[in-house]
């Protein structure tokens, strides 16, 4: 269900963008309704993808592997730039290329970075000085600044979140799949407008998230760890820095979808859903299983309940000295993997992506 949109439109020039964003608006939501289904597929057994089953969404062609096709994504000149901008922004990062070609071999400079070494912190960023340097990369630096200067104090939050919804749908198909828009506001059209441009309906429905059907990053990854330190958090804090746009990026990690919502102040770190899970079935990872930031949680919080009680009771199990060793070697690996006993929940170490 549409919310209202909060907020009176802008006064004086904003008045007049306000009427070109609902006018488009108008447009494409008449599109929306001639266009077909995003999600042409479906299965009567949801898949757990984290398990290992294969998503079933898809609105593109799917092989009978189940894997999509996105050669009609990667033809286009915008997909063609921005992989190309990211692929020698992370050869520049990590020191070397790939001879794997394509999103591939994008996705094999991803895993190589966040191998590199350091914390949970230091990768993420490292991944968001990569993104603060795309704009740069093509000629296109000066955005951040107009839109501090120019849309911020002059459009209300539903347009400015609308307009991130029509970016992610325009220009990341290739990154993140198919996305469409959800989590509409509801917006009266001025009387005086309708006037004028007879077309326009009594309220429009304006998206503020954008939805990816099946994240190819995510999926292509298969990697919470990952996902998170080189997409989500990092994402996050480069779109609130350079934009003071906030966003809570809610990757689903049972069939690969991701929501950005553009508008939401994302939660702690330790508080957000997206970061307590254990690793995939199919991660790559030789560290499977062990330093993942739901297991870290776990033993840390068992060897806090030893230490409890070698303390009330020495006969009943380990001596208090040794399990405040152990207490002490979790909080060490919690610290390594980007996590401290007060912010259970960060993500697992660079050095372990998952």
């Amino acid at each position: 269900a549409a919310r209202p949109a909060g907020g009176e439109p802008p006064q004086g020039r904003g008045n007049t963008s306000t009427a070109a964003v609902l006018i488009a608006a108008a447009f494409v939501a008449a599109a929306r309704r001639r266009r077909a289904p995003l999600v042409a597929r479906a299965s009567a057994a949801a898949p757990l993808a984290r398990m290992g089953d294969t998503p079933t969404q898809s609105s593109l062609p799917v092989l009978e592997d189940g894997s999509v096709v996105y050669d009609s994504v990667d033809r286009g000149i915008v997909s063609k730039v921005l992989m190309g901008t990211f692929h020698n922004l992370l050869v520049d990062v990590t020191g070397g290329d790939t001879e794997t070609p394509g999103f591939k071999g994008m996705m094999e400079l991803v895993r190589r970075m966040s191998e590199m070494g350091g914390t949970a912190e230091d990768l993420q960023q490292r991944s968001k000085a990569l993104f603060q340097n795309v704009l740069p990369s093509l000629y296109a630096g000066w955005v951040p600044s107009f839109w501090k200067g120019f849309v911020l104090p002059n459009f209300p939050m539903w347009i400015r979140s609308y307009a991130f919804v029509k970016i992610c749908e325009t220009f990341f198909p290739w990154l993140m799949g198919p996305m469409e828009g959800e989590d509409f506001v509801e917006v009266e059209v001025p009387r005086l407008w309708r006037s004028v441009f007879f077309f326009l309906p009594k309220t429009l429905q304006i998206p503020q998230t954008a939805k990816a059907e099946r994240c190819r990053f995510l999926e292509e990854a298969q990697c919470a760890s990952v996902c998170v330190n080189v997409c989500k958090v990092p994402s996050q804090a480069w779109l609130g820095d350079d934009f003071s746009m906030p966003v809570h990026i809610q990757p689903d990690y049972d069939d690969f979808s991701c929501r950005w919502r553009f508008g939401v102040e994302a939660p702690p770190l330790h508080e957000d859903e997206a970061v307590m899970v254990p690793c995939f079935k199919k991660c790559p990872s030789t560290t499977k299983g062990t330093k993942d930031a739901l297991s870290l949680r776990e033993r840390f919080r068992a060897a806090e309940e030893d230490l409890s009680a070698a303390e009330a009771d020495p006969a009943m199990g380990k001596s208090p000295e040794l399990a405040a060793e152990e207490v002490r070697e979790g909080s060490s690996c919690m610290s390594a993997a980007g996590e401290t006993p007060a912010s259970v929940g960060a993500p697992d170490s660079a050095e372990a992506p998952e």
